[in-house]
């Protein structure tokens, strides 16, 4: 049986991993399916920089929450950016 956080992490990371390929748009299906936690969001897909802002701009929008820059700077792989909206949505009140 899995823990609620692992459920609550694993679903929080399917969320950025749609977001990232309904933002981007271009990748055909063997791409999309390739897409994990460890995809890195500039360098895998040649991500230019629009795109990564509205990709940036779409999880605030989806999880209502807004890291600092520094953070989102720390941040390249799927399940990095998907560990810093979880830690934002736990300090929410």
């Amino acid at each position: 049986m899995m823990s609620e956080a692992k459920v609550t992490r694993e679903a929080v990371i399917q969320d950025v991993i749609d977001i990232f390929i309904e933002t981007l748009g271009f990748l055909d299906e063997d791409e999309k399916a390739s897409v994990n936690e460890n995809t890195h969001i500039i360098n895998d897909f040649n991500v230019v920089d629009i795109d990564s802002m509205a990709f940036g701009i779409a999880l605030v929008e989806h999880f209502s929450v807004k890291p600092d820059l520094e953070e989102w700077g720390r941040a390249a792989r799927i399940g990095e950016v998907a560990d810093l909206f979880i830690k934002h949505m736990n300090k929410k009140p």
